[in-house]
């Protein structure tokens, strides 16, 4: 008789700078196979421009950083901080929201609920009633994702050399605490 094999449990950790290099794998197999096909110049500057260990480096000093682990390899990532702490500038934003910058799943391990769990820790840590995020018009993937797990559409920008951002709100509680 065959004995039944379970699947490996998944933990979730706070990340760290020592990281960072598994953070720049995750990227490189995430990156090209979602907005490739999309704009490749685009997914090629994220991978230039965000995936790299400067920037990596800022953002843990700024936002919390959450990763999931199989077996003991870095399968996925999320942060998340508010708007003001961003290493980027935001000219078309008003006010200061908490925003989940990313949430990324190996290919080979979606489908596992584990982005869904990465996303309910988030929420939990998220100190205001709303949590917001971009999502890059054509990933359509992420966006049913989102819209799934009870987010909804609030405004795009675009600035015609790239993909439009389309920004997505959640409301957590209902702001009356």
């Amino acid at each position: 008789m065959a004995e039944a094999t379970s699947a490996p449990a998944v933990t979730v950790r706070r990340g760290t700078v020592d990281d960072i290099p598994a953070f720049r794998a995750l990227g490189e197999a995430v990156v090209p196979p979602t907005y490739g096909p999309i704009d490749a110049a685009y997914a090629q500057r994220m991978l230039d421009e965000w995936w790299v260990p400067e920037v990596f480096e800022k953002s843990l000093a700024r936002n919390t950083h959450l990763v999931a682990e199989r077996d003991g390899q870095l399968v996925a990532l999320s942060s998340f901080g508010r708007l003001s702490r961003s290493y980027r500038d935001f000219p078309y934003v008003t006010g200061d929201r908490e925003v989940m910058w990313k949430l990324y799943v190996h290919p080979e391990h979606q489908g596992l609920g584990i982005g869904s769990r990465l996303l309910s820790e988030v929420e939990t840590l998220v100190e205001g009633d709303e949590l917001w995020l971009e999502v890059v018009d054509g990933n359509d993937h992420a966006y049913d994702f989102y819209l799934a797990h009870g987010f909804e559409e609030v405004h795009r920008v675009g600035d015609r050399a790239w993909p439009d951002d389309i920004w997505l709100r959640k409301r957590l509680r209902d702001g009356s605490r």
